[in-house]
């Protein structure tokens, strides 16, 4: 899989376009064309338009193949984002909402104010005589990896659900008359210009890729060069990506209805687990207690056969060691609800 053709933003045809631009072999069986998809997970977040593949963010370094053991933890981060994302929308009016990802990340609380001002975060981090550049670069690469990923899991989550409709669009900023910003998002023709402005910085810094200049710890260097091409080629100072969320309202407060039902449900569960094991231990002390009180009574007050007291000779009733756990195990199968 030849992922070094990969960029941001590529719009590929289709199927077909994918396996040639990976250099793979298109499959026909359904399962063999999921594992590629699979494994594509592994190098960058993309999302489907009919048969078109839109490829949008490209990691930094791939991800390690999906530990099964895993999964439920990872799906904790998905549910939470999901409703945290659906709780944001529900109070916008409009139906739709373009957002950069850095914010959208903060606006969900995983990461503060600090984290989106990059630049300002390195003078103050550098100024403690144990950090330095490598390590505070390398942080915000592996760490963009891992929040873009959950970020774009819980995103298509809610897509395969048919709440959102969601891609990633180029916003460009020119200068007006009166030397104000104006933002836009940007045409065909400027999504190419800024491709190509791309390419020739790659050329110009002697790279292979998004990827070389992110190891390289040159992406603000890459990004300055960018945005020189395009102001003095193309009157544009600079541009960024936004996600752009579409929806409907009424579905999303159905959805959050339906959430809210199930969070009761669930936390009504948790209290009749924690009331029925709670019980469980209750009823094993109880019961080992009264074995003993009836076996030292046995003891002092029964006579004893041939002149010594045998436990074997006692007719109480113990309960064994493994009782509490077996009974929570049940009480797992036959009463937790399912995540």
């Amino acid at each position: 899989m030849n992922i070094s053709n990969l960029v941001s933003g590529l719009i590929l045809k289709n199927y077909k376009d994918l396996c040639t631009i990976l250099d793979i072999k298109p499959m026909t069986s359904t399962n063999s064309k999921k594992a590629q998809f699979k494994e594509l997970e592994r190098y960058c977040t993309y999302t489907k338009q009919g048969q078109k593949i839109i490829i949008n963010e490209i990691f930094t370094e791939p991800l390690e193949k999906i530990d099964l053991r895993l999964i439920g933890t990872h799906s904790k981060y998905v549910e939470h984002i999901k409703l945290l994302i659906l709780h944001m929308l529900s109070e916008i009016d409009e139906h739709k909402i373009a957002i950069t990802k850095d914010r959208l990340l903060e606006s969900l609380g995983m990461v503060n104010n600090r984290y989106l001002h990059k630049n300002e975060s390195k003078k103050i981090l550098l100024k403690d005589t144990r950090m330095n550049k490598f390590y505070i670069n390398h942080f915000f690469m592996r760490t963009n990896n891992n929040l873009t990923r959950i970020l774009f899991d819980s995103l298509n989550s809610l897509q395969r659900r048919f709440l959102i409709t969601f891609r990633e669009v180029y916003t460009v900023v020119k200068l007006n008359s009166f030397n104000v910003e104006v933002h836009s998002e940007a045409t065909i023709d400027e999504v190419a210009i800024i491709a190509s402005a791309k390419y020739k910085t790659l050329l110009d810094m002697k790279l292979n890729s998004m990827m070389q200049v992110i190891f390289k710890f040159k992406t603000e260097e890459f990004y300055t060069k960018v945005n020189k091409i395009l102001k003095t080629e193309h009157n544009i100072e600079y541009s960024y990506r936004q996600i752009e969320l579409i929806f409907t309202k009424e579905d999303i407060l159905t959805e959050l209805s339906l959430l809210e039902l199930k969070r009761h449900r669930k936390e009504l569960n948790i209290k009749v687990i924690d009331t029925i094991n709670i019980n469980t231990w209750n009823v094993y002390h109880k019961q080992i207690k009264d074995y003993d009180e009836k076996l030292i009574d046995f003891i002092l007050n029964d006579k004893p056969t041939f002149g010594k007291h045998l436990e074997s000779q006692f007719s109480g009733f113990k309960l064994r060691e493994d009782f509490p756990e077996i009974q929570m195990e049940l009480c797992d199968y036959l009463i937790k609800l399912p995540d």
